[in-house]
């Protein structure tokens, strides 16, 4: 998310919040974990032990985390480009499956698991904001390289 602000123009109140948002970001340890689990949750549902596989993301290293989600996201990326969306599917529950079995993730079982589904939060966006206190876009407009 960008803020783009005049000061003058906002109470110091949205500031105060703008301001707090673009300092604040969770680790990425944080969100790797969360986007990881997600992902499983959403390809197998009940069928995914989401509570040992939180755990078992907890304790790898950011880099393992890191060539971890870079896998999944390269398989979500083949399969978006799939025009069949029944392969497709197949293909990326396949990957997931080497993905998991290679990170020593808790088994996909063939079968539903009397367990619910998780709410998973979304990490937050990234906020940044800028300030300014001239409005230069009539400029940019008549000269770009003025800008």
């Amino acid at each position: 998310t960008v803020l783009l602000l005049n000061r003058s123009e906002v109470q110091s109140e949205f500031l105060s919040i703008a301001e707090k948002l673009s300092s604040s970001e969770q680790p990425q340890h944080t969100t790797l974990v969360m986007l990881l689990e997600h992902l499983y949750q959403a390809n197998f549902g009940t069928h995914c032990d989401l509570d040992s596989l939180h755990h078992l993301l907890k304790s790898k290293t950011l880099e393992e985390l890191s060539e971890i989600y870079a896998s999944a996201a390269e398989a979500q990326e083949v399969a978006a480009t799939t025009s069949d969306p029944i392969l497709a599917r197949e293909r990326l529950q396949s990957v997931l499956r080497d993905i998991a079995s290679t990170a020593s993730f808790p088994a996909i079982t063939g079968e539903a698991q009397p367990r619910k589904l998780h709410t998973i939060p979304i990490p937050t966006a990234r906020c940044y904001t800028y300030s300014w206190d001239q409005d230069n876009f009539g400029k940019c407009r008549e000269s770009p390289s003025s800008c």
